[in-house]
C-alpha cells in the first residue's frame, strides 16, 4: 500500500526540522510527503515533497488543500502536526494493519506525551491499554471512559478514499480536524485504536494545552490560549454536530462535550480576552438544558451534578471568582 504523510506547519517552526526528521527516517518511507506551511521559505530542511503556502490558520481548509494534492495512487493517508513527531515504524507498522483489516477506515494509536524540550513526561491521555474496534454502536461509552482517547490528529490515518469523500466537511473545520475525522470516519466503517505509542505528542507548545510553566503569569497567559481555543473548538463542534449524517450517538457525545465547554468558558469568556468568542447559553438555559439531557440519557447523573454544581457556583460566587479559584486551583 502506498501511503503520504500531510505536514501542517503555521507559526511554529521550532520543532519543524524534529518532525520532518522523524518522518524521514522511518523504517518504511511514505511514497508522498505534503507540507502545508504559511512560509515555506523557513523550512531549512531540503526533502522531495509537495509544498503548499497556506497563510491562514484554518486547519481544515489546509488539509483540504493537501487532499487535493495527493497523488493518484495513495492509499493511505497520515497527518503531522508541526511539533509532534512519528515513531520510526509508524508507517511500516499501521500499513500493514491496513492491508490486512479491509473493514477498518481509520486507525489511531496511542501516544508518548513529551514536553517542549522532547523529554517524556510521566502521565498519559490514553488509558485503553489494548486494542479495540470503535464502532457508532460503542462511541458513547468509550468516549465516556476516556474522554482524551481518540483526540490529536498526528495519531490519526486513514484511507484515502474516505478522506475524500469527507475532505469538504474538513474544509469547513476550524481546528477540530481529528474530531470531524473520527465522527465521519464512523458513518463509513470501523476505526480501530491501537495501544501502541506511535506519536510523540507534544505537551504545551500549541494552545490547547498549557504544559509546564515557570509563573502563574505565565501559567495565565497560556491559560488564555487555551480558552481562545476553546471558543473556536465550540464553533466547530456546532458545526460538525449539524453536519453529521446518520450517527445519533455520536451527535449524544457532542450535546455533552458541548455542556462542558459551554459552563467553562461562561466563566473565562468574562476574564480573558480573544478575538472571536461563541456565543454561549444563559446559565439557567445551561441548567435546563442539562436537566433535559439527563432526562433523556444523553448525560448521566455524575454529569448532571458537575453541570449544576458548576452553575451554582458562578450565580453565588459570580464567574470572575469562579475563574479566579480556578485558576489557583489549576496552577
Amino acid at each position: 500500500m502506498k501511503s503520504a504523510v500531510i505536514i501542517t506547519v503555521y507559526k511554529r517552526y521550532k520543532y519543524i526540522d524534529e518532525a520532518l526528521n522523524s518522518v524521514l527516517s522511518q523504517t518504511v518511507k511514505p511514497d508522498q510527503i505534503i507540507i502545508v506551511a504559511d512560509n515555506p521559505k523557513m523550512l531549512n530542511n531540503p526533502i522531495n515533497a509537495t509544498v503548499i503556502e497556506a497563510d491562514y490558520p484554518q486547519l481544515g481548509k489546509k488539509i483540504f488543500e493537501a487532499v487535493n494534492a495527493l497523488r493518484d495512487d495513495i492509499d493511505i493517508v497520515y497527518f503531522l502536526e508541526d511539533d509532534d513527531m512519528f515513531h520510526e515504524n509508524k508507517i511500516e507498522y499501521i500499513n500493514k494493519i491496513f492491508e490486512k483489516r479491509r473493514d477498518i477506515v481509520t486507525v489511531h494509536n496511542s501516544r508518548k506525551l513529551i514536553d517542549e524540550n522532547g523529554n517524556q513526561l510521566n502521565y498519559e491521555f490514553d488509558k485503553i491499554p489494548f486494542e479495540i474496534e470503535i464502532t457508532k454502536d460503542n462511541i458513547v461509552q468509550i468516549s465516556r471512559e476516556n474522554y482524551f482517547l481518540l483526540s490529536n490528529n498526528s495519531s490519526l490515518s486513514i484511507r484515502k478514499n474516505i478522506l475524500e469523500k469527507i475532505k469538504d466537511y474538513v474544509a469547513q473545520i476550524d481546528i477540530s480536524v481529528d474530531v470531524v475525522i473520527i465522527y465521519f470516519s464512523l458513518v463509513f466503517g470501523k476505526i480501530l485504536h491501537i495501544p501502541d505509542k506511535l506519536t510523540y505528542f507534544r505537551v504545551g507548545s500549541g494552545s490547547s494545552t498549557i504544559g509546564n510553566t515557570n509563573s502563574f503569569d505565565e501559567y495565565i497567559e497560556r491559560k488564555g490560549k487555551v480558552v481562545c481555543t476553546f471558543n473556536r473548538t465550540v464553533n466547530d463542534l456546532l458545526k460538525i454536530y449539524f453536519m453529521l449524517p446518520d450517527c445519533e450517538s455520536c451527535k449524544k457525545i457532542f450535546k455533552r462535550d458541548l455542556l462542558y465547554f459551554y459552563i467553562y468558558l461562561s466563566a473565562e469568556n468574562e476574564v480573558f480576552k480573544c478575538s472571536y468568542k461563541a456565543q454561549l447559553p444563559s446559565l439557567s438555559s445551561l441548567f435546563f438544558l442539562s436537566f433535559k439531557y439527563y432526562l433523556d440519557g444523553t448525560i448521566n447523573v455524575k454529569d448532571f451534578y458537575k453541570i449544576t454544581k458548576g452553575v451554582l457556583a458562578q450565580l453565588i460566587l459570580g464567574k470572575k471568582k469562579v475563574s479566579e479559584m480556578r485558576s489557583k486551583k489549576g496552577y
